[in-house]
């Protein structure tokens, strides 16, 4: 999604009136979000995969306030208590989702909170799900559970996104593609400034769980 401009724009906006002065991007992938925060602040840039992480090395080369570890979260590797973590669209790929919370918490110094964005409703897990190795989608009360389970405080847990919820299940469940197609991609992220109205109204469904949660 990294084209996806509008959208990210959108989940920056969203996150920027909790981000503290010291940021985790856990699954920072080609460093969309870790490019945005990082002014003014430090960022450590996690990313598991060897490929992408060398890649953000390159890319960040001449910034010194950002620092890419190429590891799973755990206070060791991140090198210290961090006030804010941004973990979007990466969860879902995780095996043990609560270990990884569990992590978070761990790294999160108290009163630190977690910027989370999972896919939701497992009834639009379809054929793009497979393709991009999602394990699962989430309900919100399993989300609510495992955020608590972790030790979390939750400020904000809520659907989000309705208008990509039914492309999803247009292009995922019925035409059985294994992508987003590029064209409606475009489309959809030019309407994504309605996502700001939509947000005022608290819906039963949605592409995705925002949450925010508390150490």
């Amino acid at each position: 999604m990294a084209e996806a401009h509008n959208y990210n724009a959108w989940l920056l906006e969203r996150s920027e009136p909790y981000l503290g002065r010291r940021v985790l991007d856990a699954g920072a992938g080609v460093g969309t979000f870790t490019d945005v925060v990082a002014d003014g602040r430090e960022v450590v840039a996690l990313e598991p995969d060897a490929e992408h992480a060398a890649a953000l090395r390159a890319r960040f080369a001449d910034r010194p306030n950002i620092r890419v570890v190429e590891s799973e979260a755990s206070s060791a590797v991140v090198g210290g208590p961090v006030d804010s973590i941004l973990c979007f669209n990466v969860l879902e790929h995780i095996a043990d989702d609560g270990r990884a919370l569990q992590s978070f918490a761990q790294v999160l110094e108290p009163g630190g909170r977690l910027l989370l964005l999972v896919p939701a409703h497992p009834f639009l897990y379809g054929t793009i799900d497979r393709a991009l190795e999602h394990a699962r989608r989430y309900r919100r009360r399993e989300l609510r559970a495992k955020l608590g389970a972790a030790g979390f405080a939750i400020e904000a847990l809520q659907y989000v996104n309705p208008v990509g919820a039914l492309g999803w299940l247009v292009w995922g469940r019925v035409f059985k593609w294994d992508r987003v197609p590029e064209q409606p991609l475009r489309a959809y992220d030019r309407l994504a400034p309605l996502l700001r109205t939509l947000d005022r109204v608290s819906l039963p469904v949605g592409l995705s769980l925002w949450a925010v949660a508390r150490r």
